[in-house]
């Protein structure tokens, strides 16, 4: 940029949305400089990958962008929970969040954004977080969700959290609210899928896509208990067509199934598909090489909108 960012403020005073993603040279003394006076027309901000951005840039943010509804923060290395803390104390209209591969951040920060043992306040508007690759969230994190933001939260995404665990999801299933879970790459079991199961979780969207470790199990508790879903993905799970065929009984509404990479389905799973999930609208079916052409004909039949067939042969 050869202007610098106050100019960007100052030249489009009404400015609703701005997308620094990837402004490398943007620092703290450019926000600093920038954020001279409140604007209060600014509502989504994306400083994703401004490497050098740290926790003096959020103060100044929290302090000149009240009415942030929508602030991108993935990749910025250097935020820390203290940064969340000024968040959760200025950012009240805060709706989304995304702190994707914060590796300083850990359960304290996101004890601050629920309004659990601070003085903040947190962030009680917010419906969708996202904690991709969030190192050092634990389950205790997923505690002060389901204690501070159970009736507001959406949709999270928790893909790549390494310390999650199968009882996180006991605090996951206490979000009332929440719709969309994202659990892929995760180290977790099918005793997951019977807490969220049990625990009476509403999710719509699940995608636990390369956990491998949900099997066939996981699917049988699936179907005992999630049954609210649209979208469900199993992608290079270990799951064969008896898995399949446990969720066709009660996942009758589903609209998008991923289970590219699952290499040991076979026509019985297509076949069990067609018969008994009359409303998908897409599906992935990369790299399952046991499928026949003879049963890609059948599934054909489906009103689909999207298929992935890369990998496949005919046989």
């Amino acid at each position: 940029m050869r202007r610098g960012l106050g100019d960007v403020f100052r030249g489009i005073p009404k400015l609703h949305s701005l997308n620094l993603s990837g402004c490398f040279n943007m620092s703290d003394a450019g926000i600093n400089s920038a954020l001279s006076q409140p604007f209060s027309s600014l509502t989504q901000l994306n400083l994703s990958y401004c490497k050098h951005i740290t926790d003096a840039s959020l103060g100044k943010i929290a302090q000149s962008l009240k009415n942030l509804e929508t602030l991108d923060l993935g990749g910025c290395t250097n935020v820390t929970n203290s940064g969340l803390h000024v968040i959760a104390w200025g950012l009240k209209s805060l709706k989304r969040l995304d702190v994707k591969s914060c590796w300083h951040v850990s359960d304290q920060g996101i004890g601050y954004l629920a309004g659990i043992n601070s003085d903040a306040g947190g962030n009680l508007a917010l419906e969708h977080l996202g904690l991709q690759d969030v190192q050092r969230l634990t389950d205790e994190g997923l505690r002060s969700i389901s204690l501070g933001l159970a009736t507001s939260l959406k949709s999270i995404n928790l893909s790549f959290c390494v310390q999650i665990t199968d009882n996180g999801m006991k605090h996951i299933a206490k979000i009332t609210s929440l719709r969309e879970l994202d659990l892929r790459n995760c180290d977790i079991s099918e005793s997951a899928m019977a807490n969220l199961a049990e625990g009476g979780s509403r999710i719509t969207s699940l995608d636990v896509s390369f956990c491998d470790k949900v099997g066939d199990q996981a699917l049988q508790h699936i179907s005992q208990g999630l049954f609210n879903l649209k979208s469900l993905g199993l992608s290079a799970c270990p799951i064969s067509d008896e898995g399949i065929d446990k969720i066709a009984k009660t996942q009758q509404d589903l609209e998008t199934l991923l289970i590219g990479q699952c290499s040991r389905l076979t026509d019985k799973s297509i076949l069990t598909i067609v018969e008994s999930m009359p409303r998908l609208r897409s599906i992935d079916l990369y790299g399952c090489t046991k499928i026949s052409k003879c049963s890609l004909e059948k599934i054909l039949k489906l009103p689909l909108i999207s298929l992935n067939l890369g990998l496949w042969q005919e046989r």
